[in-house]
């Protein structure tokens, strides 16, 4: 057994193990019920996509109209096409969400050592793959059946294959790749901004005899990108009069405030330190400390380290830094011009903390020339050993594990409570509850969900992330709006406590709201600190209550 082949056992032994320690953590703390409102609109668009061929959901919130399903104006079709290829093997569209990010998350350490093992050397390309896989980002989010983990999986190998391939083909697909990762996720735009961008370095950078061969890897990546991107957009024009229909309501959060969010997601991601994050982030001498070591980074990477990156280390800081910096631009934006409902977080960091990483290993790895910066060594081991040990401490000891299932009592009484309420083939009824995704995922149910009730603590607190016009004062003015909204269609509503500001507080209803909600013709089945169903029916039409 030759000394290389032993070398490559090991190097395949090591992603072995990181994989089996991912395969582990999604076995014991993915939790009862690993979905979210976004991942019970891609799960109704696969269904139907298999049922009839139709990307049809319920619409969020309470959109008045007849037509209980609509084209999805928010998300990109990709992720549910995906989702009704898996299922069209017999898999529910909501186990396939699931298996899908829990396949990304374990195989994503592979994915990232091959794609960077040139650049970075083995060394560091098995510390990217470890450090990724344990950042607090894709722990979190490879438990949950959302786009996220994939949609990273997918970049990555476009990402790979750019840098490695050595084919037009390989382009070609390279750039299909990344069409299909911005079909799952708008925010993919800077995947195709960054793939056109690195060329655009490699024939600046590059020797006159070898830009005709970068033009045509450009125009491979774009055919590939086309394939995908092309008809996405021809289809949203169709249907929406729009290439880009994807809006929302203005944003009530500035940009820097949105900045310096961004800025602590992202360093807790890329350092798993959340102490570390919010401090830099959230203080003067923490920002001020950041701005001038990276402007000191600048520097002496101009000065001392540059001129020594051989060029496949060059392209590989490239394609990073642009991505990076690239993506970081598209979510401040989007999160200062819209309101998406949720503060920046770990779910929009993920995509780029490895190649955060990515591009700090290129700088410090030892690429034969460490007489050049006598300190280099030396560094390398220094930020090697904490982000180890940050990222070790996070996943074994972090809190947001021991309380993934916090909820799923709360969701679980829910479920039992309106199931035979809710459930069903509800012809030409109005459904409305404030745990609408977890019917629409189990059962089905055209069920929308209503703004949140803000005159609670909790609903308070959600006040910051919801546009000036949405949520409700109190439980009556909901019911209020539902009537309002449903026009002349039946009604069925299920309250349970624990979501969107619904509180045992908050239930039951006094006695003055119930005579007042059955002098509008409303009839009420339950009325207590569990839940409140109440009905609307139409004129004339036949009443068997249900008990």
């Amino acid at each position: 057994m030759t000394w290389k082949f032993r070398a490559r056992l090991h190097q395949l032994l090591i992603l072995s193990a990181i994989s089996l320690l991912v395969m582990v953590h999604v076995h014991y703390r993915s939790p009862s019920f690993p979905f979210s409102p976004d991942s019970a609109g891609y799960i109704e668009q696969a269904r139907n996509f298999l049922d009839s061929g139709s990307l049809l959901n319920t619409p969020y919130g309470l959109v008045p109209g007849d037509q209980d399903q609509v084209e999805n104006r928010l998300f990109p079709i990709g992720f549910a096409v995906v989702l009704a290829a898996v299922s069209s093997f017999g898999i529910d569209a909501k186990d396939a969400a699931v298996g899908l990010a829990h396949f990304s998350a374990i195989t994503l350490p592979w994915l990232l050592f091959f794609s960077f093992r040139r650049s970075l050397g083995t060394i560091h390309a098995l510390l990217l793959a470890g450090l990724a896989v344990l950042s607090p980002g894709v722990l979190k989010h490879s438990l949950m059946g959302l786009t996220d983990v994939f949609g990273l999986w997918l970049a990555t190998a476009a990402i790979g294959l750019t840098l490695n391939s050595r084919s037009i083909v390989g382009f070609i697909f390279a750039g299909l790749l990344a069409g299909v990762a911005y079909a799952i996720r708008n925010v993919h735009l800077a995947l195709l901004a960054t793939i056109v961008l690195y060329f655009g370095y490699c024939w600046l950078s590059g020797a006159a005899r070898e830009r005709r061969a970068v033009v045509l890897q450009t125009l491979a990546a774009m055919f590939g990108m086309a394939v995908v991107v092309v008809p996405l957009l021809l289809r949203n024009f169709v249907l929406f009069g729009s290439p880009n229909p994807y809006l929302m309501g203005p944003s009530t959060i500035g940009f820097v405030e949105n900045l310096r969010t961004y800025i602590e997601a992202l360093l807790k991601d890329g350092t798993a330190c959340s102490e570390c994050a919010r401090y830099v982030a959230w203080s003067l001498p923490g920002l001020l400390g950041l701005g001038v070591l990276l402007i000191a980074a600048v520097y002496t990477v101009y000065k001392y380290l540059w001129s020594n990156v051989p060029n496949d280390g060059k392209k590989a800081f490239a394609i990073s830094t642009i991505y990076l910096v690239t993506g970081s631009c598209v979510v401040v934006a989007a999160r200062t011009r819209y309101q998406w409902g949720e503060l920046i977080n770990l779910r929009h960091t993920l995509q780029y903390s490895p190649y955060l990483l990515a591009g700090l290993f290129v700088l410090l790895a030892n690429h034969g020339r460490a007489g050049v910066f006598k300190g280099l060594t030396t560094a390398s081991l220094l930020v090697s050993a904490c982000l180890v040990f940050f990222h070790v401490n996070y996943a074994l000891y972090s809190e947001s594990f021991r309380n993934s299932d916090k909820d799923y009592p709360k969701l679980a009484h829910a479920f039992a409570s309106g199931k035979a309420y809710l459930c069903g083939n509800q012809a030409d009824t109005y459904l409305v509850s404030n745990w609408a995704h977890v019917f629409r995922i189990e059962c089905g149910a055209r069920v929308r969900q209503i703004e949140a009730i803000t005159g609670t603590a909790e609903g308070g607190e959600m006040r910051a992330v919801m546009s000036a016009n949405d949520g409700y004062v109190s439980v009556l003015d909901a019911i209020n709006d539902i009537k309002q909204q449903a026009g002349s269609r039946p009604i069925r509503v299920g309250f349970f406590p624990g979501r969107f500001g619904v509180e045992p507080e908050n239930l039951p209803l006094s006695a003055v709201d119930e005579q007042h909600l059955l002098g509008k013709g409303w009839q009420i089945f339950r009325n207590d600190q569990q839940g409140l169903l109440l009905e609307y029916s139409k004129i004339g039409a036949d009443h068997t209550p249900l008990r």
